[in-house]
């Protein structure tokens, strides 16, 4: 046989040999994932998490906490003490644990049959779970260990079942639970959603927020005016997520010793579920001590609540004299010293109606809509006089109508010296804007 024939079998068994070894191993593969779909992970408690009534975490080091449902709500009780005071769970972190100790897995067996239990620091357990519940079974205790030497499980055992297993080492966290961790600890208990008034006292500063009839926030000088929405948004997200940081007494019986006589900061809340007043005392590391009306516990509060409500009113006022968005605006009328102008859009074309109909360019328009809207007030004046402002008879107006439908906004605006004053029409306040600020506008309408 010729060399190069002889090679070419070689390299064909070779081939053979390489797709043969291929396809078992393939095959293994595919019944080893098979099997291992087909194995039903073990749950280290075979319970639904909405029968369980009650719970207790015995701590190795640290005082017992029962959590129970009274009334439909769930409510804690540190059983040393005599009687138990209830306080309010927080719901949330409840249910995060009661599913966390429902869905659970057995990670692996490490014994059956340990002879001890000490080396896996379950005797005494790290902590004790006792469950009382509505079914079967009716009580149940999970003992929790040590973390494994990798720290990548956690032994655990069932009382009454002497196996000795381990569970993810990241449920550690979420199944070991203080006091503390398990207790409602909203420092402002309305609902966020439904608060209609925000008083504010701080150093002599007092301010106010009130939504108005049409749900949207006013700042109450007096006279009321259009409040910044972002910032007004901004302090009902802090409310909404304002939590206590540590209990500083469960009572108020010592409140004077931490600074309540004269407090820092009050904020006082009003909706149609009723008010509560919080207040900031003396400061306490970098965090603050801090009192609920509604509440019984003086608690700790974050310094950036502080830094949060201790405003200017000033830097809570709406400074945007529009609120149209360039893409909604339908018709947009501007009147200066130098003459009458109107435009309208239509079939999404613009077009100059006077001082004489011809079609705008649709950067130009969009230029001249951009300028009109961005008119923005970078003080405000202390006196509300619109005759010494120029604002009596003002030279300027801006009329802009648009959204589907049609809203109207008006803008009048004076120079007055080398100040620009402007208001909308239904602000009783006037507000200063950059003394060049209807130069981009003036310049816009000359190049039409």
């Amino acid at each position: 046989m010729k060399r190069k024939y002889l090679n070419t079998l070689v390299a064909l068994a070779v081939l053979g040999a390489l797709w043969g070894a291929s396809a078992y191993w393939d095959k293994r593969k595919s019944r080893e994932t098979s099997k291992t779909e087909s194995k039903t992970e073990e749950k280290i408690v075979s319970l639904d998490s909405s029968h369980v009534q009650a719970f207790t975490l015995k701590p190795r080091d640290g005082n017992p906490v029962t959590c129970r449902r009274e009334g439909g709500k769930w409510v804690l009780e540190e059983t040393t003490k005599s009687p138990p005071s209830p306080l309010p769970a927080d719901p949330s972190t409840v249910s995060s644990f009661l599913n966390t100790l429902t869905t659970a897995t057995v990670q692996d067996v490490v014994d059956p049959h340990p002879a001890s239990l000490k080396d896996f620091g379950l005797d005494p357990p790290a902590e004790s779970l006792e469950v009382s519940t509505d079914a079967k079974p009716q009580q149940l205790t999970l003992l929790l260990g040590d973390e494994t030497p990798t720290s990548n499980g956690l032994y655990a055992q069932v009382a009454g079942n002497p196996r000795l297993v381990t569970i993810p080492g990241y449920l550690k966290t979420s199944l070991e639970k203080s006091l503390f961790d398990l207790r409602d600890k909203r420092a402002a208990t309305l609902d966020a959603d439904q608060i209609r008034r925000i008083e504010v006292e701080s150093k002599g500063k007092r301010w106010t927020l009130e939504k108005n009839p049409e749900g949207v926030w006013d700042l109450v000088l007096p006279p009321p005016v259009r409040a910044d929405r972002s910032s007004a948004d901004g302090l009902v997200s802090e409310l909404r997520t304002l939590s206590m940081q540590t209990i500083v007494a469960e009572d108020k019986k010592k409140a004077a010793q931490y600074g309540f006589g004269s407090p820092t900061l009050t904020v006082k809340l009003t909706s149609p579920q009723g008010s509560q007043s919080i207040e900031l005392g003396k400061k306490d590391g970098d965090r603050y001590d801090a009192v609920n009306s509604a509440l019984a516990p003086i608690f700790t509060l974050n310094s950036s609540v502080l830094t949060q409500f201790q405003k200017d009113p000033a830097d809570l006022r709406d400074k945007d004299l529009f609120s149209f968005s360039t893409f909604d605006a339908k018709r947009l009328e501007i009147d200066t010293p130098k003459g009458h102008w109107a435009f309208e859009q239509n079939k999404d074309k613009w077009k100059e109606t006077a001082p004489k109909p011809k079609d705008v360019m649709a950067d130009k328009m969009d230029g001249l809509l951009s300028d009109v809207r961005n008119l923005r007030a970078a003080s405000f004046p202390k006196s509300g006089d619109l005759a010494a402002l120029g604002l009596a008879k003002p030279a300027y107006r801006f009329q802009a109508q648009f959204g589907d439908k049609n809203q109207k906004e008006i803008v009048e605006a004076s120079k007055t010296g080398d100040h620009v004053y402007a208001r909308r029409t239904t602000d009783p306040l006037p507000s200063e804007l950059s003394k060049d600020s209807l130069d981009a506008i003036e310049k816009m309408l000359a190049g039409l």
